[in-house]
């Protein structure tokens, strides 16, 4: 298996090196033109791959992706990119693990330490806090990924930035119908629209989701929809607007399991669990507006965004009940006609959370009321960025932001109430990256900061109401240097990137009791070090491969735990998809593989390594008439019916870490495209 594992981070390599003497002789190619267009909007100010000195990854879906790709959860989308970790925990009401470079560890539900932005609406709130259920990954058209620290471009809990695009190209379908159905009683039922004239572009979708899902206890529902719009106002302004909202009605929770537990009967509930009714239900909405200016001395783009969050959270512990209002605007300045680039901004977030806590009578709210209060969260900014060119080939980029963050609480219960905490960062940022042939070298020095949630302050070891007063902000730190560019020989591109991140004041959880409330306190620090590569063959007319892989070591720094690997975080991932079309058929080969890893912080219990491979089959468009077509499609998820934990509940109590992934499933149906 090591050698396997060898073989996987070494082919790109070697690949780029077999190539070198074709891609020196290379003056300019379509790929490469191709890559100078494309801006990164991952960033406050749009970069184009060319010029960012920072480990970046895109990906762009073509419609034969769409269709034959379904895209239940974003795993689907990601595993083929170095850097980042989506886990699928096949529950709902938990939503997806995500780590980036192991950053986002801790997190028990959610997201925790990254930044997540949807059709330029944060789904990051103030605190730090990430709801992942509002995406649905099938309606997705672009994935960006910034792979290191980026509190330079936004601020609090930004270890890596995740940038997604519902936004269909102007030429896509008008209207496009897709469903399907399979094993579990899935169902899915989707329909988009996009319509563009005169320099505007109306556009949407509406999607229904309902599962009894792979577990006990694990069915659930969902129903979302957007609607988003881009206005040409004058050949200087643009104005757009998008909104988003999404109702989970259902969504039971199993509970994780022991590892005797997963061997023995994978599919099982946790009886307390399904006594306890244990779930999530909630209604989020979503919207946001900007406008973009192009003046003759530079370009201004204003935003503003609005979010409400309701929701009912029964577990074995208690009644969870949270209502959140939050917003927040942004401001941009990019100067024009300078001998340099330079960038400048604000952001104020807000956020608002009515939390109500008391015991749980079998699934419904109790009476014993624990926790009654508000908690107000406000966040300003100002950051600044330049980018200098040194010479025709080299430019010098640096940054800097400080973030003002208070937490604030409101006693509903007559207590006394510790209800304030402040914090203050300032993030510097500095690249350099210089540019031969189709090729960039690049070397980057970021910082991050992540702030404790409201989630993890108002859970206090001594009980009542109130933040907790003894844990502060975790801080990274990163060196990064790779290269990357496109091989037009074989037709590809390329990746490679090694980094050495540290993080200190590190934020640990713990439990007192099974299945009861998580805690964290401050201890020590963690060094991660690793490798990320990639290649992509892409534009073969008879195939097209992507090869990734990833190699991450990271450890405890000192404290109780010291030299120990961090828990949920694999040292060695590898992706590939591969992509067949003889003829009319279109067939896409899936295949992941996760190298074994620590459930709990003492590396007491370990997950096994698993390889999963799923296979997907569609056909090119078969016509209805001039301006109507229909796909099929067929995809077989885990054909070789692998055993293993998809995810793991960190330093859970009691031994209950591991999370199953799913046995060999499927599902079919069709798409209608009316253009």
């Amino acid at each position: 298996m090591q050698k396997i594992k060898v073989l996987f981070l070494l082919l790109p390599l070697f690949l780029f090196i077999s190539a070198g003497e074709a891609f020196t002789q290379v003056v300019s190619d379509t790929l490469r033109a191709d890559l100078e267009e494309i801006k990164i909007e991952a960033t406050y100010s749009p970069i184009s791959i060319g010029s960012a000195p920072m480990a970046l990854s895109y990906r762009l879906r073509n419609l034969d992706d769409i269709t034959a790709r379904p895209g239940a959860t974003m795993d689907e989308l990601t595993f083929s990119m170095p850097g980042i970790v989506i886990q699928n925990r096949e529950n709902y009401a938990l939503g997806e693990r995500m780590t980036i470079r192991g950053l986002g560890w801790r997190s028990p539900f959610g997201v925790r330490g990254v930044q997540v932005l949807m059709d330029d609406l944060p789904l990051t709130v103030a605190d730090g806090q990430t709801i992942m259920n509002m995406i649905d990954p099938a309606m997705v058209q672009r994935v960006e990924l910034l792979r290191g620290p980026s509190a330079t471009f936004w601020g609090n809990s930004s270890g890596g930035v995740l940038y997604l695009s519902t936004v269909p190209p102007t030429d896509a379908p008008m209207l496009q119908y897709r469903g399907y159905a399979g094993s579990h009683e899935t169902v899915k039922q989707e329909l988009r629209f996009n319509y563009s004239e005169n320099g505007t572009q109306l556009y949407g979708y509406a999607t229904y989701f309902d599962t009894d899902g792979y577990r006990d206890h694990s069915a659930a529902r969902l129903f979302r929809g957007s609607i988003g719009a881009q206005h040409q106002i004058s050949n200087s302004g643009r104005l757009s607007f998008s909104a988003n909202y999404t109702s989970m009605p259902k969504a039971q929770h199993p509970g994780a399991l022991t590892d005797e537990m997963l061997e023995e009967s994978p599919q099982a509930a946790r009886e307390n669990f399904v006594n306890s009714s244990a779930g999530k239900q909630f209604d989020q909405a979503m919207a946001g507006t900007s406008y973009l200016h192009d003046f003759n001395t530079g370009v201004m783009e204003l935003s503003v965004h609005g979010t409400y969050r309701d929701l009912q959270n029964p577990l074995p512990f208690g009644y969870i009940g949270l209502e959140r209002y939050a917003g927040g605007a942004r401001g941009t300045y990019s100067f024009n006609n300078l001998p340099f680039e330079l960038d400048s901004g604000f952001e104020w977030k807000i956020q608002q959370d009515d939390r109500f806590e008391t015991d749980n009578i079998n699934g419904e709210r109790g009476d014993e009321i624990s926790v009654e209060q508000t908690e107000t969260v406000s966040n300003q900014a100002l950051f600044l960025r330049s980018s200098v060119p040194l010479t025709s080939s080299l430019t010098f980029s640096a940054g800097i932001r400080a973030d003002w963050i208070r937490f604030e609480g409101e006693d509903g219960l007559g207590d006394d109430l510790e209800g304030e905490r402040d914090f203050f960062a300032l993030n510097p940022s500095a690249g350099l990256i210089y540019r031969f042939g189709n090729s960039q070298l690049f070397a980057n020095f970021s910082t991050s900061f992540e702030s404790p949630t409201t989630t993890e302050l108002v859970n206090r070891p001594e009980g009542g109401n109130g933040f907790n007063q003894n844990v502060d902000p975790e801080r990274a730190i990163s060196l990064e240097t790779g290269f990357r560019g496109s091989i037009p020989a074989i037709n590809a591109d390329y990746d490679v990137t090694a980094y050495r991140m540290q993080v200190r004041d590190l934020l640990l959880g713990f439990q007192t009791e099974t299945d009861g409330p998580v805690f964290f306190r401050n201890e020590g620090k963690t060094d991660h070090y690793g490798i990320e590569t990639s290649i992509r063959f892409s534009t073969h007319p008879i195939y097209s491969l992507e090869l990734m892989a990833n190699v991450l070591r990271a450890v405890f720094n000192g404290g109780e735990y010291d030299g120990n690997d961090l828990p949920g975080v694999p040292t060695f991932r590898s992706g590939a998809i591969l992509t067949l079309r003889p003829g009319s058929q279109i067939f896409t080969i899936d295949s992941r593989y996760t190298d074994r890893y620590a459930a709990n912080s003492v590396n007491s219990s370990l997950t096994d390594s698993y390889l999963v491979t799923d296979l997907r089959w569609t056909i090119t468009p078969i016509s209805l008439g001039s301006n109507a077509s229909v796909k099929p499609f067929l995809n077989v998820m885990n054909i070789t019916n692998s055993r293993y934990a998809s995810s793991v509940n960190i330093d859970a109590f009691g031994g209950f870490f591991f999370e199953p992934g799913i046995a060999r499933s499927f599902n079919a149906g069709i798409q209608i495209n009316f253009m």
